[in-house]
């Protein structure tokens, strides 16, 4: 095909033919019958001048037939034309999509801009044009908009490469002046056409062995919470069946978590990070996920840590409706119609899936994000994504926003904000309850989330039993020894281990004194206590805890505070309080020598008198017959 003279040229350059590849019978027609059913006539054509201008190059286009042919087709030429049927247009775009190396040697020869906004496109779902623009280092609009006499907007491509591309209106990603969200356009491309591109650019998607032995190099911090979630779920128990952690509506209250994670001293996974939703993640995974478990699906029956664990993974998809303020506790906004549809809960039980096709090797998150667009039957699932929820969902002006970021999640952002966010948070709810290991590289801030320095993960031998993957598990065995030593002859605890995975629960009942020792009071052991029940809860906490053979004289203590609770009996009359004036010495005689006056007043100090409610009227009668008007 001719291409523009160069200077000094009197001829056209030549240029070699291009070669494709006639694709396979089968393939090209199905691949034809898709395009004519999910595409109109006009999408096509710009598909096919798409292609046209990697045509333009070349001299000629010859197809290399599968019996070893090089043959002329004029099906390059008369798919571009508008003239054409929608059948033969389809055929010659489904020429090159239906055979991988014609797909391959097409993007081998486009812009590598282009390339890299198909590739980050297949990644996000939608994109900008802003974005766009920035990616293909342009500063010229892509498309332009044309209103027809009905107001009817047409969108044309400046350039035809950019044929490939749909445009779909949704909520913009920022409010005006009067915080009202209007539309604006969002690249993406035709769900066929990501699932024929998808496995060119991210063949790992399908690689079914993704595991590593070992980690990458880099500044990684690996924790492992097995041992620690087992040694606490003793605790944890104790704690729930005392009405420790009452589930709300939207799950264990702030308050209540606090004053948990204080008595069960949890190992946090960022010690000494005070940042929002960082600060206390390991408690707040850990008792809500346990919570919801003893309630709702282990109904508080007396089952090991592992077992519970178990029950927790097979019957998972059962909490649905409690796991999207776990799963995403910065965004606000999310209304109940968006949760019911359960696409977070196949989002972890995808991760689940393929945390058991690689059960011993570190396998990155990344990767599992990846899978998710995969189907099992190896198509391509685009719209299962927009991973969790799909743009078309949100309500009129609806506005959903991240607050560790402060922006409001649109579009473009739904692929990383709630789908790959939810691998990642989900890795932590796995490796707060022992499941997995994970590897966090601090020195990572993608500024999306608090939870976006998670890359690796990998199941340990808990996890294994809890996934079904073995049937056995030997729970790390400890030494029966003593934690604490009472004093017999005062009120003091000295703590014989350090650390005691226990200490924190003497907060509650005693005041440090040094390192090791503690001090009990009545008024220390008896803070945060309101009822009878509160104080016997704290006893039998402490003989499970703390000691369960006690001195003699801790045993009077005991038994006094619970002799002393309520020594006072409420009197819930309703009295009616009056001062009399003292200069009024008239009044002062007839209160206190009137027989009648005598037996309903009650006299108190500082020239003040009590009159029970319901004596009120023969109090006011007796005062008028005296000439007095109350």
């Amino acid at each position: 095909m001719a291409q523009e003279n160069f200077i000094g040229n009197t001829t056209p350059p030549t240029f070699p033919d291009l070669i494709i590849e006639e694709p396979k019978s089968e393939q090209w027609n199905s691949t034809t019958k898709e395009l004519e059913r999910h595409c109109s006539k006009n999408t096509l054509l710009a598909y096919s001048r798409a292609l046209e201008s990697w045509f333009d190059k070349y001299n000629k286009v010859k197809m290399a037939t599968t019996d070893g042919k090089i043959i002329e087709t004029e099906l390059t030429t008369l798919m571009t034309k508008t003239s054409s049927s929608k059948n033969t247009i389809a055929k010659g775009v489904a020429m090159i999509l239906s055979n991988d190396n014609n797909l391959r040697t097409y993007l081998d020869n486009i812009k590598p801009e282009m390339k890299n906004l198909l590739k980050m496109l297949l990644f996000n779902i939608y994109l900008t044009q802003d974005t766009a623009k920035k990616i293909l280092k342009t500063n010229s609009n892509l498309y332009t908009k044309e209103r027809s006499y009905y107001y009817n907007e047409t969108i044309l491509w400046r350039e035809n490469e950019y044929g490939w591309f749909s445009l779909e209106s949704l909520k913009a990603s920022m409010v005006d002046k009067w915080g009202y969200r209007e539309n604006e356009y969002y690249i993406s491309l035709n769900p066929l056409l990501h699932s024929i591109f998808f496995p060119l650019f991210y063949p790992e998607a399908f690689d079914m062995e993704v595991g590593l032995n070992n980690l990458p190099d880099g500044q990684w911090h690996t924790v492992n919470l097995e041992e620690d979630s087992l040694t606490h779920f003793h605790l944890f128990n104790s704690l729930f069946q005392h009405g420790e952690f009452p589930l709300k509506k939207k799950g264990i209250g702030v308050s209540e978590m606090k004053k948990a994670q204080k008595k069960l001293a949890l190992i946090e996974f960022f010690i000494g990070d005070n940042t929002e939703y960082r600060a206390n993640l390991r408690a707040f995974t850990y008792i809500q996920m346990l919570t919801l478990c003893k309630v709702y699906l282990t109904k508080n029956s007396d089952l090991s840590y592992q077992d519970t664990i178990r029950k927790l993974m097979d019957q998972f998809s059962h909490l649905f409706y409690w796991l999207p303020p776990i799963l995403y506790p910065h965004i606000k906004g999310l209304r109940q119609s968006y949760l019911d549809n359960g696409r977070h809960t196949k989002l972890c039980q995808t991760m689940i899936t393929w945390l058991r096709q690689d059960p011993e090797h570190w396998v990155s998150i990344r990767d599992i994000f990846l899978k998710i667009y995969c189907m099992e039957n190896g198509e391509i699932n685009m719209r299962y994504t927009t991973l969790v929820f799909n743009p078309n969902d949100e309500q009129w002006n609806m506005q959903i926003t991240n607050l560790y970021s402060g922006r409001l999640i649109a579009a473009d952002s739904y692929a990383m904000e709630y789908g790959f966010t939810g691998l990642q948070m989900m890795g932590f709810i796995l490796a707060t309850l022992g499941i997995a290991e994970i590897a966090i590289n601090e020195d990572i801030n993608r500024g999306t989330t608090p939870f976006d320095m998670l890359d690796y993960i990998r199941l340990t031998p808990l996890g294994r039993y809890a996934l079904g993957i073995t049937d056995e598990y030997e729970a790390p065995k400890h030494d029966n020894k003593a934690y604490f030593e009472l004093d017999p002859e005062r009120l003091i605890i000295r703590s014989l281990v350090n650390p005691n995975p226990y200490a924190q629960l003497l907060k509650d009942t005693s005041i440090s004194i040094s390192k090791n020792r503690f001090e009990t009071s009545p008024l220390s052991f008896l803070a945060n206590c309101h009822t009878r029940d509160d104080v016997e809860s704290k006893i039998k906490i402490f003989r499970q805890f703390i000691s369960d053979e006690l001195p003699t004289l801790w045993e009077q203590f005991f038994e006094q505070l619970l002799q002393h609770c309520h020594p006072l009996v409420e009197d819930n009359t309703a009295f009616k309080q009056y001062t009399i004036d003292p200069n009024n010495h008239e009044l002062i005689m007839l209160i206190t020598t009137d027989p009648v006056m005598r037996k309903i007043i009650i006299r108190a100090e500082g020239y003040r008198i009590l009159v029970k409610m319901e004596d009120l009227k023969k109090f006011e009668t007796q005062l008028k017959k005296h000439g007095y008007l109350l």
